[in-house]
């Protein structure tokens, strides 16, 4: 295993397994988890691996973010090898392909983790959803990667809405490239990493998921920077309320926020008034 036992390697045959291994907290993505990914990774490429599979086990792919560790100032930069962001963007840039294999719950920092990897397998159990503003923060991995998917439209409603969307769904609007029964999920991952693999070879595979990729080109700068750009103060109060099974009290932000005038800090990085 690797990182703290947060993630458990396997080799089937040339294709390595990476399997989130902490099902009593539904697989939140943590520090240790995000740790566990990057060097499982590494040493699954040093063994020879042509394909990899990130899996689960438990009740969940991945509850979201881990809320202790986002409460100790994880949004308020860290160590790379704890960052979820470096972490994604790590993802696309692996020579081979990846595949997420999901099954129940991948939600925030899960459907994340899923956006970034190359192809998605889900179970009939599986459901997406992206809770992060309602805890006063946001996904900024998921707005960079999930309206590539979906389009701008369905992202933004996933986004503000924060609703649920089962698998079915998911595959009928592109998050997703297979929805299979719980019970074939890992087999059918693996067999599409197999399908891939011992079909093509390996120069021709590095070089057309390097060019894919980089004709969609993704502002990783923005997306680790971004975090930051929402107050402390809010993400805090979300946080505490999450925590304490209570319902978070926004209506004291609304009221000094100045987000209606254009000129302050509504959309800081897009259009302008034109003077």
């Amino acid at each position: 295993m690797t990182g703290d036992r947060a993630v458990r390697l396997e080799f089937h045959d040339k294709t390595a397994r990476l399997v989130l291994n902490d099902p009593g907290r539904r697989n939140a993505l943590s520090r240790a988890i995000v740790r566990g990914l990057f060097a499982g990774l590494d040493q699954a490429l040093r063994e020879g691996a042509r394909a990899i599979v990130i899996a689960a086990d438990g009740p969940a792919f991945c509850a979201g973010a881990n809320i202790d560790d986002l409460g100790r100032g994880w949004m308020e930069g860290q160590d790379p090898t704890e960052d979820p962001a470096l972490l994604f963007r790590h993802l696309g840039q692996l020579p081979c392909p990846v595949i997420a294999a999901v099954h129940g719950a991948a939600l925030g920092g899960g459907l994340e983790l899923s956006l970034s990897c190359d192809l998605v397998v889900a179970a009939d159990s599986a459901w997406f959803a992206m809770p992060e503003l309602g805890h006063g923060v946001i996904p900024n991995t998921g707005l960079a990667l999930l309206q590539r998917q979906v389009g701008m439209r369905r992202a933004l409603e996933m986004v503000l809405t924060r609703r649920r969307v089962d698998a079915r769904e998911a595959w009928q609007i592109g998050l997703i490239n297979r929805v299979v029964a719980d019970g074939e999920l890992p087999a059918q991952a693996l067999q599409l990493a197999h399908a891939i693999v011992d079909r093509a070879p390996p120069g021709a595979l590095r070089a057309a998921k390097s060019h894919l990729y980089g004709h969609a080109t993704i502002d990783w700068e923005r997306v680790i920077a971004s975090p930051r750009d929402v107050p402390a103060a809010e993400w805090r109060e979300g946080l505490d309320a999450f925590s304490g099974r209570r319902r978070p009290d926004y209506e004291r932000f609304w009221r000094h926020d100045r987000l209606g005038n254009p000129g302050d800090r509504a959309l800081p990085l897009t259009s302008r008034p034109m003077s």
